[in-house]
This record gives structure tokens, C-alpha cells and sequence, in this order.
């Protein structure tokens, strides 16, 4: 599936469509030394969905791990060198039967970073889940050049905001109505 840009507002009616068939859980992903998983039973309510973007760059801001909801999330354990307590990770390596939302947003206000939904996994609810929330979206969103676009971020894009895979790239590199 093609990258999009979203804002939060134009996730929404994605979320609602794709929950109102399917009870989900978005987990954040990553690691830590604690124990505490922080999931969310709606994509509405995903702690970073309206904040701005983790990082100036889609691939590494915050992403979701989603599932079921009947299929628990595993943390994995992994040892750091030089740390006592073994740290956790929340990622597809232990659960298989998911997909991972990068919903992407806002770096500034006048730079929009793109978001995704992928799977590393082959796993028969990996790629439905993944399958429902691309159907989704290119349902809500337009097609531009390479991407597919909600309406409050083509407006963006029409008013001069730079709609990009990372704020440190040129330009150059992000999405025109050109393409």
C-alpha cells in the first residue's frame, strides 16, 4: 500500500469504518525498561494521533502495533549491554498477527509527515488486518501522485504546507499535486 497523509481528523472516519467491523487494539510499539504496555481500544483515542510528531521523520515517529482484540500482545524481552534489568519490546517479531499504524502528522504546523499501515508478517489476520485498513483509506482518501490524501491534508498541500516523508529532506522530495 502506498504511503498516505492524514490528519487526525481525516483518520477518523478510517478508524470508525474499520472498527465497526472489527474489535481492535493498537498497542504503541517500541522499547523500555518498564513493564507497562500502553494500548488503546479505539484509533481515536491513540495518545499521539493529535500531538505533534515524534520525530521529524515518518519511519521512526510513533507507531501502533494492531491486533484483535482476543489476541494478547506479547512483549518481547531483549537484553541491553551494560543495563541489569532486561528491557521489552512491543513489535511483530513476537506477535505475528498484527499490522503496524504509522499515522504520521504534524512536525510543524506547515509540515505534515506521511503515515502507513504495513506488515512484516504473512500471517492470514496480518494481512486482513492490514487489508481493512488500506480498503479504508483509499475509500476516505484522494490519490495523489504516489500517495493517497485526506481532505484536510490536501487542503494543506493547496495552502502551501509541506506535505513530506521527513522534514529534513528538500522540498524537492515532498508531495505536489504535479505528479
Amino acid at each position: 500500500m502506498p504511503h498516505f497523509f492524514a490528519t487526525a481528523n481525516d483518520l477518523l472516519p478510517v478508524f470508525s469504518a474499520v472498527e465497526s467491523r472489527r474489535r481492535l487494539v493498537y498497542t504503541l510499539t517500541g522499547q523500555a525498561s518498564t513493564p507497562e504496555i500502553i494500548s488503546f481500544f479505539a484509533g481515536e483515542k491513540l495518545l499521539t494521533l493529535r500531538a505533534p510528531a515524534t520525530s521529524d521523520t515518518a519511519s521512526t515517529a510513533a507507531a501502533y502495533l494492531v491486533t484483535e482484540v482476543d489476541r494478547p500482545v506479547v512483549p518481547r524481552r531483549i537484553q541491553v549491554q551494560g543495563e541489569e534489568m532486561p528491557r521489552r519490546a512491543i513489535d511483530q517479531l513476537a506477535n505475528s498477527d498484527s499490522a503496524v499504524l504509522w499515522h504520521g502528522g504534524f512536525w510543524r504546523p506547515d509540515v505534515l509527515l506521511n503515515g502507513r499501515i504495513a506488515s512484516a508478517s504473512k500471517t492470514v489476520p496480518s494481512l486482513s488486518l492490514q487489508r481493512a485498513f488500506q480498503t479504508q483509506i483509499k475509500r476516505h482518501f484522494s490519490r495523489i501522485g504516489a500517495f493517497y490524501v485526506g481532505e484536510e491534508a490536501a487542503r494543506l498541500l493547496d495552502s502551501g504546507a509541506r506535505l513530506t516523508m521527513s522534514a529534513q529532506s528538500p522540498p524537492d522530495f515532498d508531495l505536489t499535486r504535479n505528479e
